[in-house]
């Protein structure tokens, strides 16, 4: 039945079960300002009554048609395109603010894949959009020794307005120091580090300070927990909205937008994720759990 079905929808069909495959073959090739040629083919995989994309490397990723939704050739066609469109939509919008961030955006003549390299401080990432333009990270090094990289999380690159911010969310990911290390290093006064305290800062500008509504402000917070080390970066996205990260030593715990007003405090929300009692988070070089 369902392979009567693709060929009712024109197209030309082959296999069976999983590895049933069906070619559309375009009116109208979809073309890109990128590399040579264009695309005449589209092949997919049928999968839970959806047509995925698999071939080729141009289109590879771009959303699934549910069957449902199509009667006719030229409906497979338009949702092709759509969906072809958005993704280059999504690499020029990217690009812009990849540069915007001090980065060079890199676009693969084959596959249309947008990625970028940032290095900073002896830590170097290729972050790598997927067709709806999420980026991740998809390499990881540091120090030319290559990190393990947490799967699939993905983060919104509109929302660090500063190279700083960014570097600092995704480094979050990465950090390696142990809570001895991590404490030695955050000492007032470290030469070469350059790291403040955030009680410094209220020390120097005092409680009523504000941070203007549109610079940028990014935090982190070393933590232990029942021996073990996670991290806490933060980075505002506009007003009081942020992003924050929690990662432990096998990568992202917990990733997420808040309001400031609803934010229940560091130890608290990390208590409440790793399911242990207050009194088991310790903020590193504070000598007690924050109440």
């Amino acid at each position: 039945m369902e392979m009567d079905r693709l060929r009712q929808l024109g197209l030309e069909v082959r296999g069976e079960g999983e590895g049933l495959e069906a070619t559309l073959v375009l009116t109208d090739p979809l073309s890109h300002p990128v590399g040579s040629g264009a695309v005449e083919r589209v092949t997919f995989q049928v999968r839970e009554e959806r047509l995925v994309p698999v071939s080729p490397p141009e289109v590879v990723g771009l959303r699934p048609i549910a069957l449902g939704a199509v009667r006719e050739a030229r409906e497979v066609e338009a949702e092709v395109a759509d969906a072809f469109n958005e993704h280059l939509f999504h690499v020029q919008r990217r690009s812009v603010e990849l540069r915007a961030l001090g980065l060079s955006p890199q676009v693969d003549p084959v596959s249309l894949v947008l990625s970028a390299r940032l290095e900073e401080h002896g830590l170097a990432l290729t972050l790598v959009a997927d067709r709806q333009g999420n980026f991740q990270v998809s390499a990881a090094e540091r120090g030319g020794q290559a990190l393990s990289v947490p799967p699939g999380h993905t983060f919104e690159l509109s929302e660090f307005r500063e190279r700083g911010a960014l570097v600092g969310y995704l480094a979050a990911l990465f950090g390696e120091q142990g809570p001895a290390e991590a404490a030695r290093t955050q000492r007032p006064g470290a030469a070469g580090e350059g790291l403040v305290r955030f009680s410094e800062i209220l020390q120097a500008f005092g409680e009523g300070a504000v941070v203007p509504p549109r610079s940028g402000l990014e935090l982190l917070v070393l933590l232990e927990v029942e021996g073990r080390p996670y991290r806490f970066a933060v980075a505002r996205v506009a007003g009081r909205t942020f992003r924050g990260l929690l990662a432990g030593g096998q990568g992202k715990v917990w990733a997420e937008r808040f309001e400031l007003d609803d934010f229940p405090g560091v130890v608290p929300l990390v208590a409440d994720l790793l399911k242990v009692p207050a009194e088991a988070v310790k903020l590193v070089g504070s000598g007690a759990p924050q109440e």
